[in-house]
């Protein structure tokens, strides 16, 4: 089969680098030179800022003309491409084959991968130093294609990566054969060399040396298969408990090594390091009995400072801070079909030790140079308190939820008839193609459509429009899925409470960019996403028997910190005097007075806003919480599904009302932006922004001094506060749960409630520590809610104090702390 050439290839023939694209484009094809057009502008741009001339490049393409594209390829090499694709291979063999001596082949996005490598996920293989397949033997360094940069893709961050990548093949371009870092790998050992090696980790720890350690799980048996320490970034074992024949070692051999193990880890004097350790740790105190002591260091938790904007996962830790090719595949395939024998999965075990030896120390340089070292320690010392909450859990009322599951039933089944009745047959309420048909076909209701890829939806946001036109369905419809999915499918579901009655999730320490804590279901199948409760579920989390359940609230702690940094006089002013922002917000959109904003909000009058149903203070809320960081009218209207015209209204009242936000706050936040593409926020974290500086970017940037101060406020100030802390008074309180701008732990009410009210008082003065922002200092005060339950909307069962309120003395306090416990248990009993 013949070939057609719309581009050939440009360049010498001796070159040392060889780049290989797709195919060209219809820039190319007139120019008949490839990567001549947007994408080449890319490639130029970062060939220079890699300090690699085009001119001593030859540059070519796997498909020489415009007019078929690759399509329908696999992993295999024999099965990539298309009949019509296979003659260009050939071609392309000969093509390379024909160069004189190249040092580097870089292939330019999957299809190139495919061709040159054999290997397909260009995202995964970037940057790694491998061997090609054309020309046999030759190195090779894959390369992101230039042209995901620009539009439609329009991934900016991707150009940081070909430039690191492209500089990487400069540094290989002085030799010919593939240079690695000599590393010792001990695999399959024997007895003695565990107890040997295990022996030299004890001492390099001792000696003042970070330990790395990884543990490898079988997610059916729960048990730890294996367990790899490295005692620096060139040495590491990895010691199995489980091999081909079943057990690795004898009984007394294995129990041997885990005291051996246990011993290294609980020593508070080894120094420990590792990769997303929080987890490793908690598996270990959970099925092992083993509490990790002593200073711990997590390569993830460093990454996710360091470049917040890309993966903290140990692939791109390998790609960033070593010159290991990716190898998270072998992994992957061992644990789903034991693909390479267990000395692979082995080997595997040890790279990840290895890797994170290497990058830990790389990392906190980088960190201190960027001036983020004391976040970092800061960020670091959450993962001893996170594992203690994961392991404690949360009591949960199983009976009342259990009773509460069936009410949900009763009411799914009376939801389900009415729908029935009202479409006239059974309606599969999950299946978007139904409700498509029954909806948009049938019912002949305006289609609402995505509005990225403008596919017809009948999401959550298009039936609460389907429902505000008057169709009840929508409205039945989106409360069967909030009860099935939501209520009886998450929050509600008995099945993921642990057998002790109790709900424990797993904590992420570096689940956002802001430092906010994530929450998930865990490892052992409990618990879930404890962020987002519902008010009437929280209800069934309890403190334990005899405990009194304590939960500080930083009090609109956002708006503070934009009023302040932004020098906001109007809001300034009306925390100073304690007045209410929100009342405050809705009195300047509506011009109406304050005390009548206050006094309709407290009768629950509404307004005449989007569906009626809201008061005034609700919609100056809503404002505070969004307009402050750039949205814009449509996505306010989208949000809280009010006409654009009235959300036009509203966006441009509160900025008349208050100018300071976008001529004081995002000002700022630009400023900081474009000096140095990085803001610091009121503790000294400092954020990278590596993405193209536009409405999104700032957007994100806005949000984030706030949501970050208040992070790094209740992990240190408070989370980390109470765990380390010495002082007797502060011994009797047990960490629970972290949630949004809130701390909530419990108490034993056998203490008594003047030594409650010290705990609190201390806790409390930590939480408000002055805060600095040029010459301005302010607090941020906090609120309080004890109680027999989560739930702080439940009258009955909890009290809430507010910092305005606030006790002047500990007696003061406990007093009001005994008079609420009095109430709640007389009111409990009486229940």
């Amino acid at each position: 089969m013949s070939v057609r050439i719309d581009c050939p290839a440009t360049g010498p023939k001796d070159a040392k680098i060889v780049i290989v694209g797709e195919q060209p484009g219809s820039v190319e094809v007139v120019t008949k030179q490839p990567f001549t057009g947007p994408a080449g502008r890319v490639l130029n741009e970062c060939l220079q800022h890699a300090g690699i001339s085009r001119d001593s490049l030859y540059i070519t393409n796997v498909i020489k003309t415009v007019e078929r594209p690759i399509t329908h390829y696999y992993q295999d090499h024999r099965k990539t491409f298309t009949e019509y694709a296979r003659p260009y291979l050939d071609l392309l063999h000969e093509e390379l084959m024909s160069l004189e001596d190249p040092y580097v082949i870089v292939p330019a996005g999957n299809v190139a991968l495919a061709a040159v490598c054999a290997r397909s996920g260009i995202t995964k293989w970037h940057g790694s130093i491998i061997e090609a397949v054309i020309p046999p033997g030759c190195k090779a360094i894959p390369i992101i294609h230039p042209a995901t940069v620009i539009p439609p893709k329009n991934v900016y961050l991707n150009r940081y990566l070909i430039i690191k990548d492209l500089m990487r093949v400069k540094e290989q371009a002085d030799f010919k054969d593939i240079r690695r870092k000599e590393r010792h790998l001990h695999i399959a050992p024997t007895y003695d060399e565990i107890i040997s090696f295990l022996r030299i980790v004890k001492q390099t720890g001792l000696n003042g040396l970070v330990i790395d350690f990884d543990i490898e799980c079988d997610i059916k048996t729960l048990e730890v298969t294996c367990i790899a320490f490295a005692i620096d970034s060139t040495e590491a074992m990895s010691i199995p408990f489980e091999g081909p024949r079943g057990p690795y070692m004898t009984p007394e051999q294995e129990a041997d090594v885990w005291l051996r193990i246990a011993d290294i880890l609980e020593d508070p004097r080894i120094a420990k390091r590792g990769q997303n350790l929080t987890f490793d740790i908690h598996f270990l105190l959970r099925r092992y009995g083993i509490r990790t002591r002593g200073e711990i260091h997590d390569t993830m938790v460093a990454q996710k400072l360091l470049m917040p904007d890309f993966p903290a996962g140990l692939d791109f830790i390998t790609y960033e801070w070593t010159d290991l090719p990716y190898y998270k595949d072998e992994g992957k395939k061992w644990i789903a079909n034991k693909v390479g024998g267990w000395e692979a999965f082995w080997t595997y075990n040890a790279t990840d030790v290895i890797v994170t030896a290497e990058a830990g120390p790389k990392q906190l340089r980088y960190l201190e140079s960027q001036g983020n070292l004391e976040t970092y320690n800061r960020q670091r010392r959450l993962i001893p308190p996170l594992v203690y909450m994961m392991e404690r859990g949360t009591k949960v009322d199983v009976e009342g939820l259990t009773a509460y599951r069936q009410q949900v039933e009763e009411e799914i089944k009376q939801l389900e008839a009415e729908l029935e009745s009202l479409t006239g047959r059974p309606l599969n309420y999950n299946s978007p193609k139904q409700l498509i048909q029954y909806f948009y076909h049938e019912r002949k209701a305006q289609p609402y459509r995505k509005r990225k890829t403008g596919g017809v939806t009948v999401d959550a946001l298009a039936l609460k429009r389907l429902s505000r036109k008057g169709f009840e369905e929508a409205s039945i419809i989106q409360r069967l899925r909030y009860l099935t999915t939501k209520v009886l499918g998450t929050y509600a579901d008995l099945s993921k409470l642990s057998a002790d009655g109790r709900y424990r999730c797993s904590y992420n320490p570096v689940g956002t960019e802001t430092g906010r804590l994530s929450s998930s279901q865990s490892i052992f199948g409990e618990g879930g996403n404890q962020q987002n409760w519902p008010h009437e579920l929280l209800t069934f989390l309890v403190p334990d028997d005899g405990y009194l359940y304590c939960s500080f609230d930083l009090s609109q702690a956002e708006n503070r910190i934009v009023a302040y940094v932004g020098r906001v006089t109007e809001m300034i002013e009306a925390f100073e005097s304690g007045e209410d922002i929100h009342s405050l917000t809705a009195s300047l959109i509506f011009g109406d007075p304050i005390d009548q904003i206050k006094a309709e909000n407290a009768a629950g009058l509404p307004c005449d806003l989007g569906d009626g149903k809201h008061t005034k203070r609700f919609w100056g809320k809503k404002a505070n919480h969004g307009l402050n960081y750039g949205l814009g009218f449509k996505t306010f209207a989208l949000y809280y599904e009010i006409p654009e015209s009235q959300a036009r209204w509203i966006v441009d009242r509160y900025h008349r009302a208050y100018p300071g936000v976008r001529e004081g706050y995002h000002r700022v936040v630009q400023s900081m932006l474009y000096a140095n593409r990085t803001l610091v926020n009121l503790r000294g974290r400092k954020r990278l922004f590596l993405d193209r500086l536009d409405d999104n970017t700032f957007k994100e940037a806005y949000a984030h001094i706030p949501q970050s101060s208040v992070a790094d406020i209740i992990n240190e100030w408070g989370i980390e506060y109470i765990y380390y802390s010495d002082d007797p008074d502060l011994r009797p309180i047990e960490l629970l749960n972290q949630v949004h701008d809130s701390i909530g732990f419990q108490i034993p009410l056998s203490v008594g409630p003047l030594a409650i009210a010290r705990a609190l008082n201390k806790v409390k003065r930590s939480l408000e520590q002055p805060l600095q922002w040029g010459d301005i200092t302010f607090r941020i005060p906090v609120d309080l809610t004890i109680g027999f339950t989560l739930n702080k909307e439940h009258a009955s069962k909890s009290a809430e104090l507010s910092h305005k309120k606030w006790p002047a003395t500990d007696e003061e306090l406990a007093d009001w702390i005994a008079a609420q416990v009095r109430r709640m248990q007389k009111e409990d009993a009486h229940e």
